[in-house]
């Protein structure tokens, strides 16, 4: 298991995101998560409020996150009923017409930017990346990088915004900041 998911970096992301998407998230809603990695924002989501979710889905590529993303969000996967269930898939393709919520932290590792084309209009988006720009060959794989939350805003336009900020992720001697866009598409 690789414990980057559980990095200062991602969790206060994803807790940022719990505590914003939380004001506009409606009752019962069921949610697409995209590129969910080991699926730690559903536990997390579902620790802090489980009556507010109908279903989450956890959609990401990579075959060795499924199992771990079991695990870790088992507590909601048990019985005949589960809240969440975690596939592998490319977001791409994926129909993303059932959910009210489509949630994307990772569209910068994501080469192609079909799934924000397959997002009904309506629907609610989440959207957070950073000003990370790296080379291939650095583990930060970012192959479609955002550079400033004006950019994130201009590549993932919606018709209403909700929510438009960055937070800065700092350390001794490095950093970056994380942009987060939540809006209607």
């Amino acid at each position: 298991m690789d414990y980057t998911s559980f990095s200062h970096g991602q969790v206060s992301s994803k807790l940022w995101l719990c505590a914003e998407l939380e004001t506009y998230i409606p009752v019962d809603a069921r949610v697409a998560i995209l590129g969910s990695w080991y699926n730690v924002l559903s536990f997390m989501l579902l620790t802090r409020n489980a009556s507010r979710y109908q279903r989450i889905l956890g959609i990401d590529k990579d075959p060795g996150t499924k199992e771990i993303a079991d695990r870790i969000t088992d507590a909601w996967r048990i019985g005949s009923d589960p809240i969440i269930t975690n596939i592998i898939a490319d977001a791409n393709e994926y129909d993303l017409s059932p959910y009210d919520v489509v949630v994307n932290c990772s569209p910068e590792h994501m080469e192609s930017n079909q799934w924000f084309e397959n997002i009904e209009e309506g629907t609610i988006v989440c959207i957070q990346s950073s000003n990370v720009t790296v080379s291939d060959d650095d583990i930060w794989k970012c192959v479609n990088p955002n550079r400033s939350l004006g950019q994130l805003k201009a590549k993932y336009p919606l018709s209403q915004y909700l929510f438009c900020d960055l937070k800065e992720i700092r350390y001794r001697d490095s950093g970056y900041d994380r942009f987060m866009i939540i809006g209607i598409k």
